[in-house]
């Protein structure tokens, strides 16, 4: 099988996103993934890196994204 597991980097760790990707597609700010077994997601980030021959995919939130995540939880 050569599809890949997709991780979301969160402060320097990787948690599980979706096994067996198959379809991997940007959608305008999004990612689009599809795995093996017909389940679908959409991430709002980015692509940190993708490892053929690991058969990883990292994903990362924006970091302008964190930026006003932060700002809507200090301002009141």
């Amino acid at each position: 099988m050569c599809e890949s597991n997709a991780y979301i980097e969160d402060n320097g760790n990787e948690i599980l996103y979706l096994e067996a990707v198959d379809i991997l597609r940007p959608e305008g700010g999004k990612i689009y993934l599809k795995n093996f077994w017909g389940e679908e997601k959409v991430f709002k980030g980015e692509i940190k890196e993708i490892s053929l021959l690991k058969h990883r995919i990292v994903l990362r939130i924006k970091s302008e994204m964190l930026v006003n995540k932060r700002r809507e939880v200090s301002e009141p």
